[in-house]
């Protein structure tokens, strides 16, 4: 794509965005609007919610994927990839679940595109991927069409980098330059 991607490190910012949205699409938003104000460029930002089948609904963590102790307190990779395998565990080890995710890209303060997919996974405990930094869940998580882990997945083999793509170029349509 005729695009230069950069990151927040690359533009200096160090912004932490509190994401106080009910659904993805909502945090997405907050920290898209956060990042273009701070940079005066047109931002991506992405978010997702995980719903987990064999969970009951007082466990689905939702917008909470990462503050498995409340609402305000996230907590590191390693932490959060033991206590999601210990859930599984409680449930037999395996579940399918998925992944509501929300892309917001924000051209200019009128020109905001969102659009939120599904993403089916199996997560299971057996036989986990290697750690992620910054992507624990990616250790359990196993595209069901593939029966690979995601994190043994380039970016591109993944099922949802498809669809990132497919909406950074139709917004790319939409943008003068």
């Amino acid at each position: 794509m005729p695009v230069e991607v950069l990151s927040l490190r690359d533009l200096g910012i160090e912004i932490d965005v509190a994401e106080e949205g009910q659904t993805p699409e909502e945090n997405a938003h907050i920290k898209a609007e956060t990042y273009w104000t701070a940079s005066s460029l047109p931002t991506l930002a992405v978010d997702g919610g995980l719903y987990i089948a064999r969970f009951p609904p007082e466990k689905q963590p939702g917008v909470y994927v990462r503050r498995i102790h409340g609402a305000d307190q996230e907590v590191a990779d390693r932490e959060i990839l033991a206590h999601y395998a210990r859930e599984l565990d409680r449930v037999g080890g395996q579940s399918t679940a998925t992944w509501q995710i929300a892309l917001v890209l924000m051209a200019s303060a009128d020109r905001v595109f969102a659009r939120t997919f599904a993403l089916e996974v199996l997560l299971a405990t057996q036989n986990q991927g290697p750690l992620r930094p910054g992507e624990p869940l990616t250790s359990l998580m196993v595209d069901p069409a593939t029966g690979k882990h995601y994190a043994e997945m380039t970016y591109g083999e993944r099922p949802d980098s498809a669809q990132v793509a497919d909406f950074v170029r139709g917004c790319l349509d939409k943008i003068p330059v």
